[in-house]
């Protein structure tokens, strides 16, 4: 089945490469994506719960699927926002929060009780709210040739092979490791920097830190190269594993009524079939 999906996405990286990405799973589909400022760069159970980037991220979303007369609706439109460390603990007080943003722009936008309710009837039939965990770089390690595009000059003692990379964890790397803090750009704080997906790849990249800044890791290049034609039979391999990511995929795979190409467990917070507001939450 053809359609159209509209990615909302909150990173450079993704605004460039996930379509092409997640087209090499969905031939039939045509992705559009669309870039707007994060919100889960801080701890959201110490932040007002519908701050602006979350609210201008709903808003996108229900315009996607309810443009009004004169648009022409998406038929899937899914936001993407990296869980991030500060709220790796609590995906589901993040989701909640964006729960509570889509129905607040839906009121705001329609006072009408009728439209209000045709809107939630769109929204619950073609909206999707998708996390990566901890973030997209996570993936990465799924797949040890992805990590050679990004830049990665050593190997990675972290393998999806054997870990859940949504779990990310550096435990027996001693030279990233043991760098005394702020030594180098990489090395962060001790905890962080086991949990911190990008920091490692940083320093696979960049081992002693002697790279100018334009030949280091950086998003827009070596994290496009890697992205945008990520193996996704290597990182969703194992089907105990990633299953918030594989939840996305289910999800599309529903929308469109296509087999799924990489069935197992998903996440039951953002597993299409637990939605009682979008799709799948």
């Amino acid at each position: 089945m053809e359609g159209t999906v509209q990615l909302i996405v909150t990173g450079e990286m993704e605004n460039i490469a996930l379509a092409k990405a997640l087209e090499k799973a969905f031939p039939t589909l045509s992705f559009e994506t669309q870039q707007l400022q994060g919100f889960t760069s801080a701890d959201l159970s110490n932040s007002m719960l519908l701050n602006l980037p979350i609210k201008r991220i709903a808003y996108e979303l229900v315009a996607a699927v309810d443009p009004g007369r004169k648009g022409k609706p998406a038929d899937m439109a899914i936001v993407i926002e990296d869980l991030e460390l500060e709220n790796v603990h609590q995906a589901d007080v993040v989701i909640k929060c964006f729960r509570d943003a889509v129905k607040e722009c839906v009121y705001e936008r329609w006072s009408n009780l009728a439209r209000q309710e045709q809107c939630f009837r769109k929204i619950r039939e073609r909206c999707s709210f998708h996390l990566f965990v901890p973030m997209t770089e996570a993936y990465f390690f799924g797949e040890s040739d992805a990590l050679r595009r990004a830049g990665a000059e050593r190997d990675s003692t972290v393998s999806g092979a054997d870990m859940n990379v949504e779990e990310f964890f550096v435990s027996d790397d001693a030279d990233y490791l043991n760098a005394p803090l702020k030594s180098i750009y990489w090395a962060t704080d001790s905890e962080r920097r086991r949990r911190h997906p990008k920091d490692y790849l940083q320093y696979l990249c960049d081992p002693i830190g002697v790279k100018k800044r334009k030949e280091r890791y950086r998003e827009t290049h070596g994290g496009v190269r890697a992205l945008e034609s990520l193996n996704w039979n290597a990182v969703l391999n194992n089907q105990e594993y990633v299953t918030f990511l594989r939840a996305l995929f289910d999800d599309i795979s529903d929308r469109f009524n296509l087999e799924n190409p990489y069935s197992g467990n998903c996440h039951p917070l953002t597993d299409y079939a637990g939605g009682t507001l979008l799709r799948n939450i």
